[in-house]
């Protein structure tokens, strides 16, 4: 799959799930929410994951196409160490002796990127700049997966910081549809995150 094709497949998935969440939280004439909180926070939750997981296939396949030698989509060379036979191939190299790359982990993705690429690799770049955006959307993930009680205090932990207010057994749909204090258009933080999501991609895409 060329580059610009996985771009666009990871921003149609977006667009996508935020329907769904839109679907969730529609209301009724007098204004009430037609669906009950239990299945907006599912939908919500479900939602969330469906988004991570489409950024965790965009560097899969933009880490394979890089890998096997193909052009950005400006036109640009990413200088690789490795020369794989096919797509086969290239994912074996990655996976290596494990029995999965972990793409929810920033600190996994550098040095994978730094191990098959040269020095200033798109990859490297755009996921320093937001390691710990990467490492919060990972925390919420797994709370949107499996809510126990470590989870939830990680959530909890992140929210506190995010918000900048103490957050106490806080849910997935509170956080991501809280509005972002550090947004000058008044975003929800999941409309942040995506932003700089879709930033990143579309950077290392381009390289």
């Amino acid at each position: 799959m060329p580059l610009i094709d996985s771009l666009n497949t990871f921003r149609t998935s977006i667009v996508e799930a935020n329907g769904f969440i839109a679907l969730a939280f529609q209301q009724d004439a007098a204004g009430a929410y037609i669906l009950p909180q239990n299945q907006r926070d599912f939908i919500s939750d479900s939602a969330f994951l469906k988004l991570f997981i489409s950024w965790e296939t965009f560097l899969e396949q933009s880490f394979i196409q890089y890998m096997l030698g193909e052009l950005s989509i400006l036109g640009n060379p990413v200088v690789r160490y490795v020369q794989p036979i096919d797509e086969q191939h290239a994912h074996k190299l990655l996976i290596g002796t494990q029995k999965y790359v972990d793409w929810s982990n920033p600190d996994i993705v550098k040095r994978l990127c730094n191990l098959f690429f040269a020095a200033a690799n798109p990859f490297d770049t755009f996921i320093s700049s937001m390691m710990t955006d990467l490492f919060d959307l990972k925390t919420v993930r797994n709370a949107a997966a499996h809510l126990t009680s470590t989870t939830r205090q990680q959530l909890d932990s992140v929210g506190t910081r995010k918000l900048k207010r103490p957050c106490f057994n806080l849910k997935v749909s509170d956080f991501i549809f809280a509005v972002d204090p550090d947004s000058a258009t008044g975003e929800t933080i999941l409309t942040s995150y995506l932003n700089k999501l879709d930033v990143s991609a579309e950077g290392i895409a381009n390289a």
